[in-house]
């Protein structure tokens, strides 16, 4: 039997990938350091998760060299998912339906595991 894609490893078995993929599903924050701190978690914890996603590219980086920002200030980072990013996310709500449906026989007690904490 073949592993699986190292990228589908890497996704399910951290909770903040998934947290991250429906933050920025939902549109509202895309800027570097608002999107660490929506998901509360510690900047260096952060820029290992967004380094692993951007190299399999599931989300995107981009530099806004045309926003205001104070002089020699830094650029404005956005964090984007990627085509691939955004079929992972629905692959993921995909699980999270199916895991909702059979909660009792699965013995969850919570679901939601694409809810972000913000």
């Amino acid at each position: 039997m073949m592993d699986p894609p190292k990228h589908l490893t890497y996704v399910l078995a951290h909770p903040e990938a998934w947290r991250l993929f429906a933050l920025l599903d939902q549109g509202r924050i895309d800027r570097y350091e608002q999107v660490r701190k929506a998901l509360g978690m510690h900047p260096q914890a952060f820029l290992r998760l967004v380094d692993q996603l951007s190299g399999f590219d599931l989300v995107w980086l981009r530099g806004n060299g045309a926003a205001p920002r104070p002089r020699g200030g830094p650029v404005p980072i956005h964090v984007e998912l990627s085509p691939r990013g955004r079929a992972m996310l629905e692959i993921l709500q995909a699980m999270d339906r199916a895991v909702g449906k059979r909660r009792g026989e699965l013995g969850v007690k919570a679901t939601g595991l694409l809810t972000s904490p913000a």
